[in-house]
């Protein structure tokens, strides 16, 4: 079995210290010296240092295929000062400028990086994170537990190894104020290459490795089931389809639209057939007295259906477009974008002309979803339709269709709005002939 090794060392592995006082002088006699003057006539100047030990480590040298593979990094205080740092839950944040991140580069024994299991985003914000703050006294240590397996798939059996690193700002307390301060008095930076084998087992195996994070979302007096909602919606197996459907239909306790993504990420035909119920409604757990429904679980159902893309789902989503509320009934207007199909077609052609405006406008957007050069003349002509938030939504999706920019103000009376649609027509007229819109892809790698 391998075992984890350290290849090169933290600068803070032996719990060097990080001061928080420094003198503006170069001489090397007054750097060794200043601080210990400093603290004879002031003794608040350099009231104790910023000294902290920080590594990662894995837990185990071994782990199963499709089994959770955690790395676990630590912060010991071994100076004399308290001080504060970031923290979040170990979730993996598609956003690399944030700070405080940890970055994990995983390779195979051949050197090659295994395929990232990271979703797609579609075109918006990377990733975000809300932190809060570790309070860590000396002689203290925190500890986190992040899983790798949101960085990198291990579906095969073999040795693997992690370049983990991390720098992590810490805040000192300030003696006058007895705040911590505005400004990292230092960073704790750890720099860790470790080792690990993955080996293939039976089932029964695989099943007794989940069995603590099951026990743990089960149990209705654990408060935080988080880490054990981060395991189960990131490594669903076949036979955690029953308890993530039932993680999708509970109503509390986690974000039920993570549980959608697992059973999306699952992928078996059973999977995307609980997801197609969920966005129709049915076998819905009863609301409570006084509850309204939420449909937005609804319209995320339908947002993965319509990234999956499969026809047998395209008549439950057609009977949607019609009966389901408004809100919904907008979600699925737009899905019908993301197949590629003459029933599709026809509906939101129809829906162009519906009395509703938010049905037009979101046919519009269905339109510009289907990337093809055949609506762009029916995209023309809701230029002049009798609304102005409609004639806003077509300028928006003829821009996102084309790549050409014609400026249409918030509140374009009909003057400006037909001088724009003029110059939308003169465009089509002299490129629509050769033009070959670019086919954007789905949002998540399902």
């Amino acid at each position: 079995m391998a075992q984890s090794v350290r290849r090169r060392r933290n600068p803070s592995a032996d719990g060097q210290s990080a001061k928080v006082c420094a003198g503006p002088w170069e001489p090397a006699l007054w750097t060794v010296f200043l601080p210990l003057v400093l603290t004879l006539i002031f003794p608040w100047w350099c009231h104790g240092q910023v000294s902290y030990v920080v590594r990662f480590e894995m837990e185990k040298p071994r782990y199963l295929v499709g089994e959770p593979v955690f790395c676990r990094f630590t912060v010991r205080n071994s100076g004399g000062q308290t001080f504060q740092f970031p923290y979040r839950f170990p979730a993996r944040v598609l956003n690399r400028t944030l700070e405080a991140e940890p970055s994990f580069r995983v390779t195979d024994a051949t050197g090659h990086r295994p395929p990232d299991p990271a979703p797609r985003p579609c075109g918006g914000a990377l990733g975000s994170a809300i932190y809060g703050s570790v309070t860590l006294p000396p002689g203290q240590t925190h500890t986190e537990r992040w899983l790798l397996n949101q960085w990198a798939r291990f579906s095969s059996p073999g040795h693997y190894q992690v370049r983990a690193e991390r720098r992590l700002p810490l805040l000192a307390l300030e003696p006058q104020t007895q705040r911590f301060s505005a400004r990292p008095a230092a960073y704790a930076l750890a720099v860790d290459e470790l080792a690990f084998e993955v080996g293939s087992a039976p089932e029964s195996q695989l099943q007794a490795a989940f069995q603590p994070y099951l026990a743990a979302l089960r149990d209705r007096k654990n408060t935080n089931p988080a880490e054990a909602v981060l395991v189960v919606t990131t490594l669903p197996q076949p036979f955690l389809l029953p308890e993530l459907e039932v993680m999708a239909r509970a109503p509390e306790r986690w974000d039920r639209k993570v549980a959608l993504e697992a059973l999306a990420r699952l992928g078996t035909p059973a999977a995307w057939e609980a997801i197609a119920e969920i966005a129709q409604a049915k076998e819905e757990v009863p609301e409570r007295a006084g509850e309204v429904q939420d449909d937005s679980l609804r319209g995320y159902a339908v947002l993965l259906l319509a990234e999956k893309g499969d026809t047998r789902f395209l008549p439950a989503l057609l009977a949607m477009a019609s009966s389901a509320p408004e809100d919904l009934r907008g979600d699925v207007l737009r899905a019908l974008g993301f197949f590629h199909d003459l029933r599709a077609y026809q509906t939101l052609f129809e829906k162009l002309h519906a009395a509703n405006r938010a049905d037009r406008m979101n046919a519009v957007l269905g339109l510009k979803n289907l990337a093809t050069r055949d609506c762009i003349p029916a995209l023309l002509a809701m230029l002049s339709d009798p609304e102005a938030q409609v004639r806003q939504v077509a300028n928006f999706a003829l821009q996102n269709l084309t790549g050409e920019r014609f400026a249409l103000s918030r509140k374009a009376m009909r003057e400006e709005s037909a001088r724009v649609a003029a110059q939308w027509h003169t465009w089509w007229r002299e490129q629509g002939a050769s033009f070959v819109p670019a086919r954007p892809p789905a949002c998540h790698d399902w």
